[in-house]
């Protein structure tokens, strides 16, 4: 009978359908060209936020005395998607934190709050691309996200004598003005 809580009702068990798990991704990410390091990057990227792709304008009401009507709005509230991303940090042979430095860098094209320089957006702008794939690699879902920039200034290092917590950088914010959503 269909419908029965059972194995050979599911389609999804029958045909041994994968389920899309939360960790299977990668993260490229492109700096502009005044700025190394994007394949460091991409190795120290813990956690992915703010893929919102999916616009909607909202909806307008009316009223005919007590009865209301609802249409789809005549613009979308928001064109573009601000990105988070988590990066871990760590030391490399010159004792440098390459991820901070790098993404230090990438904000100073910005504003230098050493020299008090300000870039224009074709110096500061990169590209970061979301692949998620399954178990075997194969991807089934690129995201590609273009004119991006940082948001916001490094967070402060909070030190602590009595902490034994290991620096990252969590929630770093992107601003995304245009992206590219390819299922495969």
């Amino acid at each position: 009978m269909a419908g029965l809580s059972h194995y050979q009702n599911s389609l999804s068990s029958i045909n041994k359908f994968e389920p899309v798990y939360l960790n299977q991704f990668e993260v490229t990410i492109i700096p502009p060209s005044a700025i190394a390091g994007g394949p460091i990057l991409l190795q120290h990227v813990t956690k992915v936020g703010g893929l919102a792709l999916d616009k909607n304008p909202g909806t307008v009401s009316q009223k005919f005395k007590f009865a209301k009507r609802n249409y789809a709005g005549a613009k979308p509230e928001q064109t573009y998607m601000d990105l988070s991303l988590s990066f871990s940090v760590n030391l490399n042979d010159q004792n440098s934190m390459y991820v901070f430095k790098t993404l230090r860098q990438w904000s100073d094209l910005i504003y230098n709050p050493l020299t008090g320089a300000m870039g224009i957006k074709n110096d500061y702008v990169g590209t970061i691309v979301v692949s998620i794939f399954n178990k075997h690699g194969d991807v089934f879902r690129r995201i590609t996200c273009k004119d991006c920039f940082p948001l916001k200034a490094l967070s402060p290092m909070n030190l602590n004598y009595t902490s034994t917590e290991i620096y990252k950088i969590d929630a770093f914010p992107w601003a995304v003005d245009y992206w590219e959503d390819l299922f495969i």
